[in-house]
């Protein structure tokens, strides 16, 4: 059973309550009430009127009214529209995309630019061990030539 945490509504479904699906919801029809899921579609005939809360992804060529909450990424198709606020991780969209309501940024995003950033620190790291290791100059010249490369130190 690969597909028991999902859920599918078809085109010219209609269905209304609220629905919790700890997996993947993909919307072709429509959709009337709160929704909590883990990653969210709705399709260009997919239609969802409520507060939707998306604990993972979520890609939009649909249209979606009220409340949006996406905790990692935000994928808005040229077909899509949203018509209410929207609070994401990341956000992606594509031009013909359209939005009636307020966009935020939700704390996801800061937690990725560390976990990127901690790949300058590594390299200071690794750049500052073969510095402490003085007599061996040729390793600690190996290590700092490629530094100004990626431009460490104007991120920091």
């Amino acid at each position: 059973m690969p597909d028991a945490n999902r859920l599918y509504i078809g085109e010219g479904v209609t269905i209304k309550g609220e629905i919790s699906v700890p997996d993947t919801l993909v919307v072709c029809g429509s959709l009337e009430g709160d929704v909590s899921v883990g990653n969210l579609v709705v399709g260009e005939t997919g239609t969802i009127k409520g507060r939707i809360t998306v604990a993972e992804n979520a890609e939009i060529s649909g249209k979606v009214f009220e409340k949006l909450e996406v905790k990692c990424l935000l994928i808005l198709r040229s077909t899509g529209r949203v018509d209410g606020n929207i609070s994401y991780g990341l956000l992606q969209i594509e031009q013909g995309a359209s939005i009636a309501g307020g966009l935020s940024s939700t704390e996801y995003r800061p937690e990725q630019k560390p976990a990127k950033g901690d790949i300058f620190p590594r390299q200071d790291q690794k750049a500052a061990k073969p510095d402490a290791s003085r007599p061996a100059k040729q390793p600690s010249l190996t290590a700092l030539e490629p530094l100004p490369t990626p431009a460490a130190p104007p991120t920091t």
